[in-house]
């Protein structure tokens, strides 16, 4: 994963420590998705569906675990 994408999900890993909000999380998750899709794994896509679905009260994530996803990401190899 290249290093501009990295440093998107460390910005989204930083805000969601700093202020989770899980529709905002859903906001920036989906901006993130339209802005790199080509770039991100599709296997790492539905993780990216999991952020985006918070905006729905029932798919809402416990902060742990979107870190878990954004971790997940940012180890994916290139």
């Amino acid at each position: 994963m290249n290093e501009l994408i990295k440093a998107e999900l460390l910005e989204l890993r930083r805000h969601i420590l700093a202020d989770y909000q899980p529709t905002k999380v859903s906001i920036q998750a989906m901006k993130f998705l339209l802005d790199y899709s080509n770039e991100i794994p599709y296997e790492l896509q539905s993780d990216l569906h999991s952020l985006i679905a918070m905006d729905m009260d029932e798919f809402i994530l416990p902060q742990e675990e979107c870190i878990e996803i954004i971790d997940r990401l940012i180890a994916w190899p290139s």
